[in-house]
């Protein structure tokens, strides 16, 4: 004891040392310094320390609060992401812990889900476009509970654009609703889920009923019949037979020509059209109703053909009637496309004599044929000038000429 403290003083200052020994050591005035009267302190780092400090009758072991015995020493980790941990921790909006998801109520930035932000609530939202695009055409509405003005809500559009309207595509409406001018581009526009039959077409601002193969040469086939004649109150058809001039003629009133076979699929595809009781032939005003008298001659609409010499008087007698085995006959060229190669077939048989040479300009051959089998039969095709005039028939098949045969 200090031999200049008093006895009662040193009692008072023993017992408030021993007081707070108990809590954390008894330190003097000079709190936070070395007492020059204590000796020095020593650090254990022998065998068997702990990394405990010590001073003579005072013992401290250093801890890391909260983190235990660390191998780094570091007193801190990187905490979690807070987005999704279920607190709401600025910016967060929302925080529902594993419930969040883009098509939650809160989302996985923790944001509200809320119409214009491109998310779809599930059962809430119909769609979300955002914001700057919900409401206009062809997208989701200004609310996200349906759909704004589109192609396909069969209404038409015209400040769109939109010709048509109509989910049926045998009503000759395009996917992005404008009027088809060909059964190719249906089968374009729909692929596998048109079929062959009856569809409306749009061409030279007329509106008909046409025939479209789906299948052959991989689909798109276009078919008008026609009839030149006169049906009676009796419904008697009294033919008007027309040369492949006229007959030329009469298939550009609609925009066509007349039919020249690309392949012998294609003029499989052509008597399949022709036999079709429910396609009815169309004259000079309007379309016939489908009548078995005006259509019985199902030959007929296959005895001309749009194929023609190049130079009358020239042929490939004894050669098959196709362009690769008979380049003296072709299609007229096609005056958007003159240099367009425009394939034809009729057969790849030979018929002696035949082509024959007694042909002439814008002539047709006559095509006889055998209907008893399928595919009907070539029986023969002859040339010969009629009068300067050719082959005729009243009932011919006009088509748009737009698919080229075979996919190469």
């Amino acid at each position: 004891m200090h031999p200049r403290i008093s006895p009662r003083v040193q009692i008072g200052v023993l017992g408030r040392c021993g007081l707070a020994l108990l809590l954390a050591g008894c330190l003097d005035r000079n709190a936070g310094q070395n007492d020059p009267t204590l000796p020095a302190s020593s650090t254990s780092s022998g065998p068997g320390s702990d990394g405990s400090t010590t001073y003579p009758g005072i013992m401290t072991t250093t801890v890391d609060p909260g983190h235990g015995d660390s191998d780094s020493g570091s007193t801190t980790d990187a905490g979690p992401d807070p987005c999704g941990n279920g607190k709401i921790d600025p910016p967060e909006l929302c925080d529902q812990g594993e419930a969040n998801a883009d098509d939650a109520e809160c989302t996985s930035a923790c944001r509200w889900n809320v119409c214009g932000d491109g998310l779809i609530k599930a059962g809430d939202e119909l769609c979300d476009d955002g914001k700057h695009k919900n409401g206009k055409y062809g997208q989701c509405g200004r609310y996200c509970d349906d759909w704004a003005p589109r192609c396909g809500d069969s209404m038409v559009q015209a400040d769109e654009g939109e010709t048509c309207d109509d989910p049926n595509p045998h009503y000759g409406c395009l996917a992005d609703c404008s009027r088809a001018s060909s059964c190719l581009e249906i089968k374009n526009s729909f692929g596998d889920a048109v079929p062959t039959g009856l569809y409306v077409l749009r061409r030279e601002d007329l509106m008909f009923t046409a025939w479209c193969d789906m299948e052959a040469d991989g689909g798109g086939y276009s078919f008008l019949k026609y009839a030149s004649g006169t049906v009676l109150d009796l419904d008697t058809f009294l033919p008007q037979p027309l040369t492949a001039a006229e007959a030329e003629q009469k298939c550009a009133t609609w925009g066509l020509r007349l039919l020249a076979p690309r392949s012998d699929r294609h003029l499989r595809a052509a008597f399949i059209a022709a036999s079709a009781t429910d396609f009815g032939a169309v004259h000079d005003t309007g379309d016939y109703t489908p009548n078995l008298d005006v259509d019985s001659d199902v030959a007929g609409y296959l005895s001309i053909l749009g194929i023609y010499p190049v130079t009358p008087g020239q042929s490939c007698v004894g050669k098959p009637l196709n362009s690769e085995d008979c380049p003296q006959w072709a299609l007229k060229p096609d005056p958007a496309n003159p240099d367009l190669d425009q394939p034809y077939w009729v057969s790849d048989k030979i018929f002696a004599g035949q082509p024959g040479t007694t042909n002439c300009a814008g002539c047709s051959l006559f095509y006889d044929w055998k209907l008893d089998v399928q595919p009907p039969v070539l029986t023969g095709y002859f040339a010969f000038p009629m009068n300067g005039k050719g082959a005729s028939s009243s009932h011919f098949l006009c088509e748009v000429g737009d698919k080229l045969g075979p996919p190469t």
